[in-house]
């Protein structure tokens, strides 16, 4: 595995060729980056929402203490001309459709000038800002709290949230005038910082180095009755898979016969920090079941220099992602983008990577910042851009639905959970995937699907019954309409599953589906460090960390069928499904006798190495996340439903 180093970020200029639109391109309907100019020398800007969480105290005016940290993100040029273009290369049927920028294009067209970083800059230094740094995308500065005052034109406040201080500007911001046109947004105006964490939170069947007997757990749906438990809705329950292998998933999904393994195509995988052994776990897991073996330098890191050690948590994530890919595309090229830590700036600058670069035209993240709504529009607004640009550049983004239901978490991630939809899966320029549950039958066939939406009931003390089944709520597949974003062009009216959606007027999540249940989640590999030394462990995983990767294996397959860069997805996905390209996933499978149940093993690791093993009585497909239903045709857990070989098909046409 090639680990390439990359150089901190510096005020450099990418390189761009001059480049002449052969379209009109015509104003587009998205809100205004800045409001009219008001009589002065100032205009309002748009990027403060969200400095600190709703429901905080405002205790005042701040001490004048203590730099803060910002940067200041340039517009470009064009944010009308750009947003209409990506429509017009994403929609199927425009003359435009997928004919794609190169970066250096889009830098000539769209991106920042060198003007607009000396104006920004000026002005920073102006206002007693240090500027330390930055890249093509925004300009870094460090000042106190008269620069930050002087910047904003508005008042650093103290806000009490939750026991903690918030130091934060009160009231509008605005920028002067002069350089109103060249600010797209400015992030770190608050000490309350967005952290970024895997979608996936308690992975299920921690990994041991000692398991539960294999007669505990299916290597394939209900292959095991559970007779050493006891009975649940009045049948004996089997235990849950083992965890699917590729071969399983690639047969159930159709993928095996359509002959496409994703020859010549690259995914991003982006996460933050970034495992030592992923190249070797990989490896091992290809050979162990059978699997096409990594070529030399099919799997690369891209790593910033000074790079912390990996916590476990992320390292699960990077290893999990990488093998679901190769999981449904083994041919296909993996580059593994690393955050230098678990900021959102540091994501963005990830992905700024990958389409600065042109790293790859398929991009997996499997990570969440939380509410869309408590995201500061700073932030929000970054983010989209990288999107924007991907998508006239032929990149499309897949994104974890998240694993909370309707519910997502507020503020800096620490508080309680709120219902709303997971950023960045609900941004209107991402593809967001949900989960599922997932049969495979003995010779690998696909035998029944339904939204994940799993509860776990206990077992009693004397181990003679289930504790109240089917028990609390352990998991489902993130969705719902967002909070934050209208809906987009491109996505049908409301589904029946939400009908409080403001008369259709929201985006809904997810778009698509795949399995993500860990009852019947895939096999994954990896080295872990034990009290007693390092040690490769099998086991059992899921969540929406595992579908959007293994979407993003569809996705690789559909582009080697078309023979050109497929771009941002979900126009060319609904049209898919309304042609048969997707299977719709419900509550109740057809054929199948509900409640659905299995008995799953649970099994955890202490620090110190002792290993312990529980069961549980798993009931799937539990419609009882508020506001949450999976029913037929298009719904908030699992979109148009889990992918087919026609959708590879389908997507994988001619312009």
């Amino acid at each position: 595995m090639a680990r390439i180093r990359i150089l901190p970020t510096t005020a450099a200029t990418a390189a761009a060729a001059a480049f002449t639109f052969g379209l009109t391109l015509t104003a587009s309907s998205a809100p205004a980056l800045a409001a009219p100019a008001p009589p002065g020398d100032r205009v309002p800007i748009t990027s403060a929402n969200a400095l600190v969480p709703a429901g905080a105290t405002d205790e005042g005016t701040a001490p004048a203490t203590g730099a803060l940290d910002i940067r200041v993100y340039l517009s470009g040029r064009n944010q009308a001309g750009l947003r209409t273009l990506a429509r017009q290369v994403s929609t199927p049927g425009d003359q435009h459709y997928r004919h794609f920028l190169t970066p250096a294009q889009y830098a000539a067209t769209f991106g920042p000038t060198t003007e607009q970083r000396t104006a920004v800059t000026s002005w920073l230094r102006g206002c007693g800002f240090s500027v330390t740094g930055g890249n093509t995308h925004y300009v870094g500065a460090s000042g106190d709290q008269a620069a930050v005052e002087c910047a904003t034109d508005a008042p650093m406040h103290v806000f009490r949230w939750r026991g903690t201080t918030v130091r934060a500007p009160a009231g509008r911001l605005s920028v002067p005038q002069a350089v109103a046109d060249d600010v797209l947004s400015i992030s770190g105006l608050s000490t309350l910082t967005t952290k970024v964490r895997p979608a996936t939170t308690g992975l299920a069947g921690h990994p041991a180095a000692a398991t539960a007997a294999a007669t505990t757990c299916s290597s394939y749906w209900g292959e095991s009755p559970a007779t050493t438990v006891p009975p649940a809705y009045g049948a004996t329950r089997p235990w849950h898979v083992c965890g699917y292998l590729p071969s399983q998933l690639r047969s159930a999904y159709g993928v095996t016969g359509t002959g496409l393994t994703g020859t010549g195509i690259k995914v991003a995988v982006v996460g933050a920090f970034a495992s030592d052994t992923v190249a070797s776990d990989v490896q091992t897991y290809a050979s162990r079941h059978g699997e096409q073996a990594w070529a030399s330098g099919q799997l690369t890191q891209v790593v910033p220099d000074g790079l912390p050690p990996q916590p476990s948590s992320w390292t699960m994530e990077e290893i999990m992602d990488v093998e679901a890919v190769h999981a449904i595309a083994p041919s296909a090229g993996v580059v593994y983008v690393a955050s230098a830590d678990a900021e959102d700036n540091s994501f963005v600058d990830a992905i700024s990577r990958i389409v600065d670069g042109r790293l790859a035209d398929i991009v997996s993240g499997s990570w969440v910042l939380g509410a869309d709504t408590g995201i500061p529009s700073a932030t929000v607004l970054a983010f989209e851009q990288n999107f924007l640009q991907g998508a006239v550049e032929g990149i499309g983004f897949f994104f974890a639905s998240g694993d909370e239901g309707s519910q997502a978490a507020s503020g800096d991630g620490s508080g309680p959970l709120i219902t709303a939809t997971e950023y960045p899966a609900s941004d209107p320029w991402v593809t967001a995937v949900g989960g599922t549950t997932l049969a495979i039958g003995a010779g690998g066939q696909y035998l029944w699907e339904t939204g994940r939406e799993t509860d776990y009931a206990q077992l009693s003390d004397d181990g003679g019954s289930w504790v109240s089944p089917p028990g609390t709520f352990s998991g489902g597949s993130g969705g719902g309409a967002s909070g934050l974003f209208r809906r987009p062009w491109y996505q049908p009216g409301t589904p029946r599953a939400a009908s409080t959606d403001n008369a259709g007027a929201r985006r809904i999540v997810p778009d698509v589906s795949m399995v993500a249940d860990p009852v019947t989640g895939m096999l994954v590999g990896q080295t872990f460090a034990l009290p007693t030394g390092g040690v490769y462990v099998e086991f059992a995983t899921g969540g929406t960390s595992l579908s959007a990767p293994l979407f993003a294996g569809v996705q690789a397959l559909a582009q080697q069928r078309a023979g050109h860069a497929l771009g941002f997805a979900n126009p060319a996905i609904y049209r898919a499904a309304a042609s048969g390209g997707f299977r719709d996933v419900t509550d109740t499978p057809p054929g199948v006798t509900t409640p659905l149940a299995a008995v799953h093993t649970v099994t955890t690791v202490s620090p110190t190495g002792q290993v312990t093993t529980t069961f549980v009585l798993a009931t799937l497909g539990r419609a009882q996340d508020t506001g949450l239903a999976t029913t037929v045709g298009f719904d908030n857990v699992t979109g148009v439903g889990s992918p087919t070989s026609r959708y590879i098909n389908i997507a994988g046409r001619p312009r």
